[in-house]
């Protein structure tokens, strides 16, 4: 039986993942990092009061780049 826990809260298309131990399955999805780290927290904090190790692990946002905005510049300028 694992008492380690492991949260990883990372960006996935816009959204944030929280997912266990990287299984594949899904715990929650949020429009914001701070909502999906809480929410791994609080998990984490729920394996500790049960005597288990926990660990959050947050990924670093995803490089936002509007690539959408140079085409409509582009047309606008043809």
């Amino acid at each position: 039986m694992a008492y380690e826990h492991n949260y990883f809260v990372r960006p996935v298309s816009g959204v944030w993942h929280v997912t266990w131990n990287d299984a594949p399955e899904l715990i929650g999805s949020y429009p914001c990092q701070p909502e999906a780290a809480a929410v791994a927290e609080l998990l984490a904090k729920h394996m500790h009061t049960q005597g288990k190790t926990a660990k959050v692990h947050i990924s670093e946002p995803e490089a936002r780049r509007a690539t959408w905005g140079r085409s409509i510049v582009n047309q606008a300028a043809a």
